[in-house]
């Protein structure tokens, strides 16, 4: 037999068991009942001792049982069946018992009737396997026999009528042992399509949790996907900006450079130069430098702050100290124009910001507000405290009466494009990178950077 058949086989032998353990009290009550019923009607109706003796022994071992059962239903099963299947052998003995005392009586029928019909209850009641049933068949009839015939002397008539236990005894057998392989192919079938059902409930919760997880990967797939698409967008976008920026950065370079390489050409070849050409010269080289300075540190804080390496470190800080700081290196710078830079802010307001970044903000809108502004404009700076949805903000505006901007300028201002930076009221030359910066350590903070311009005007 194969693994599954001898599991199912020994399934079987524990159903058989449980349903042996359930019905035993009934049985064994309803037998006692019977047998001391046929007991007293031999005893007492009949008036026949030896027929009343032979019931002796089966109901002391029923009762045994039952004592032995009632103590403890689900203990001692091995015990309770072998007592039970002696109980067989010992019912067939009374019996056959009955038989041979009744043997040249008119009772004899009667007891041959009885016996048929207790081999009858116990094939209806055996659920033994094929060994143990044939010796509780076997042991009982084999004994009766040599009893009859060599003890009894029966007639040829009592022989007719005792023949039918046999005949009966077989078909008994027969009838308990298709009844056993019956019930044992019906609780196979039920128990392998229990299986089966297991199985087929197993291999389905199966494939819902692959198909919950196919879905799951098709749809991080998706994600993948998308996220893929968007790195690439950004990437060709950032490749598109960088272009932009780097003709940007080598045409705002190119100038100056020529300014100072020319200039220190004259400077070092042409001997003829007065020496108050020769200030101009050095001033206009001064001035180059400057400005490719400044165009180089607004780069490269730009540059650190796209790759998120630029420290942050805010705490909190005096506005008018900031400001005043600022406004003192850009004055002689705003004079150059004879421009008036006016401050309106409380002298103990403070902001919540990193420093350094704070400086260049406020230097990068000044700066550009006195290169739009014409000569002998004017400047406003002020710094106050104000409430956007219920959050407190410290709210600083540059305003200046200069060139101003349309609304597409306005819209384009912080987009990277050739010539995005126009030039100022003296011709001063830039890059846009100054505004850029500004949004840029503007959006660390969680701020906002509002642009308000008329054409022609001025901004704020």
């Amino acid at each position: 037999m194969n693994k599954t058949t001898v599991n199912i086989q020994n399934d079987f032998e524990k159903y058989l068991k449980n349903i042996f353990l359930k019905n035993l009290t009934y049985i064994l009550i309803i037998g006692s009942f019977v047998l001391a019923y046929y007991m007293y009607s031999d005893f007492i109706v009949r008036k026949n001792l030896q027929s009343a003796v032979t019931r002796v022994l089966p109901l002391a071992l029923i009762l045994l049982i039952l004592s032995i059962h009632l103590v403890n239903k689900k203990k001692h099963y091995k015990l309770k069946s072998v007592l039970y299947q002696l109980n067989y052998v010992i019912l067939q003995f009374m019996m056959f018992g009955k038989c041979l005392i009744h043997l040249h009586d008119d009772a004899l029928a009667p007891s041959v009737t009885g016996t048929i019909m207790v081999i009858f209850l116990i094939s209806l009641d055996n659920k033994l396997n094929t060994k143990i049933t044939t010796l509780i068949y076997a042991l009982p009839v084999i004994v009766f026999t040599i009893v009859l015939f060599v003890f009894g002397n029966p007639s040829s008539k009592e022989i007719f009528i005792i023949a039918d236990i046999y005949p009966i005894l077989i078909l008994g057998f027969i009838i308990n042992r298709i009844q056993y392989r019956l019930r044992f192919r019906l609780f196979k079938s039920n128990r392998l399509l229990k299986l089966e059902q297991e199985k087929t409930n197993t291999l389905y919760k199966e494939s819902l949790k692959i198909n919950k997880e196919l879905d799951e990967k098709a749809r991080e797939a998706i994600l993948i996907k998308e996220e893929i698409q968007k790195k690439n967008e950004d990437l060709n976008k950032i490749n598109v900006t960088k272009d932009r920026f780097l003709g940007i950065i080598a045409h705002d370079l190119k100038n100056p450079m020529s300014v100072i390489s020319g200039m220190s050409d004259i400077l070092l070849y042409d001997e003829t130069i007065e020496k108050e050409e020769k200030k101009s010269f050095l001033l206009a080289i001064n001035n180059s430098i400057k400005q490719t300075f400044k165009l180089l540190e607004n780069l490269l804080h730009w540059a650190r702050a796209q790759d998120k390496t630029i420290s942050f470190e805010p705490y909190e800080h005096n506005v008018k100290s900031i400001i005043e700081k600022e406004l003192d290196n850009l004055r002689n710078h705003a004079s150059n124009k004879s421009i008036k830079i006016t401050n309106t802010y409380s002298v103990d307001l403070s902001i919540y910001a990193d420093k350094q970044m704070l400086q260049t903000i406020i230097r990068n809108l000044v700066t550009n507000a006195i290169k739009y502004t014409f000569p002998n404009g004017q400047i406003d700076i002020k710094a106050k405290r104000v409430v956007i949805d219920e959050r407190n903000y410290t709210e600083i505006s540059v305003r200046d009466n200069g060139t101003g901007m349309s609304e597409d300028q306005v819209n384009q201002l912080f987009t990277i494009r050739k010539n995005s930076s126009t030039n100022g009221t003296n011709e001063e030359e830039g890059t846009g990178l100054g505004l850029l910066l500004c949004k840029e350590f503007i959006d660390i903070h969680k701020g906002m950077l509002k642009v308000e311009s008329n054409l022609n005007k001025g901004s704020s």
